[in-house]
């Protein structure tokens, strides 16, 4: 009896001990199981660039954002390493800036899965408000990969083209897809309710709602020189107002289209007509 106790406490012990290391930075991590072919904690720092590359493209996957685009971000920004310099106000893996140390993001520093939440809800945030705002295709083909990075890094302009060309050797480094199995995209748009008045006068105003999940709206009338588009705004469940400032010497029909883009990058157009009054 005494001997089965201490039996089940050594293997208790051992169990524990293998848990506390996949959770430790510097350690190192359980393989994935079957069906997730890529590791779902961080590796640790001492890691192999390889099995850091795969965390990464794992979440990323979740998020329905391309595998290659967090690996190709950190490869530029830290040579896919977890930086820290005493100093340099910025850290990790994709050049955080110390001001974003607060909030979801607090600790930072000391947290690479941190550091990959803030580049993917970054990069989601991006993708959504370009396709909002009238870039249809933003972030669909691999040759932009390079400039939605950027868009999330926000570099000097004269860097904004230096990512691309990390793009093979992300690719490289991700031998297979590292989207768990059973784990399916989100291709679905998402709802979107308008409400519109058909005949306005100085200010074309829009609410608009996806009442199922949170999306980011945005409007654009035509033509466009008699009406400023209305910026992307994040509607999560609640109603929001689009207002577009319009000039006009003439009354004149306008074709408004009011795009909502959800989290996955899916989007709903509606097209609505407004005579702007004089």
């Amino acid at each position: 009896m005494v001997r089965s106790i201490a039996l089940f406490a050594g293997v208790f012990a051992l169990l524990c001990g293998q848990a506390a290391l996949a959770q430790d930075p510097g350690g190192g991590a359980s393989p994935p199981g079957p069906g997730d072919p890529c590791p779902a904690v961080y590796p640790g720092d001492k890691a192999a660039r390889k099995p850091i590359a795969e965390w990464m493209a794992r979440a990323a996957a979740l998020r329905d954002v391309p595998e290659q685009l967090p690996v190709m971000a950190g490869l530029a920004e830290s040579g896919l390493r977890n930086l820290h310099t005493r100093g340099n106000p910025f850290a990790g893996f994709f050049s955080m800036h110390k001001s974003l140390d607060k909030g979801d993001y607090r600790g930072f520093k000391k947290n690479p899965e941190l550091q990959l939440d803030w580049f993917l809800d970054t990069a989601v945030i991006v993708r959504q408000r370009g396709i909002a705002e009238g870039d249809e295709e933003y972030g669909s083909t691999t040759d932009g990969y390079g400039l939605w990075i950027a868009d999330v890094e926000r570099p000097a302009p004269q860097n904004r083209k230096g990512y691309q060309p990390y793009f093979d050797d992300a690719d490289g480094l991700l031998t297979e897809s590292c989207r768990p199995s059973g784990q399916v995209s989100d291709v679905t748009p998402p709802a979107l309710s308008v409400k519109i008045k058909a005949r306005q006068r100085d200010t074309i105003s829009v609410t608009a709602r996806c009442p199922r999940e949170a999306c980011m709206v945005a409007a654009q009338a035509e033509p466009p020189r008699r009406v400023r588009a209305a910026p992307a705004v994040a509607a999560d469940g609640e109603a929001v107002v689009l207002l577009l400032p319009a000039r006009a010497r003439r009354s004149v029909r306008l074709v408004v289209t009011i795009t909502a883009v959800d989290e996955a990058g899916n989007a709903t157009r509606r097209i609505k007509h407004v005579t702007l009054l004089r």
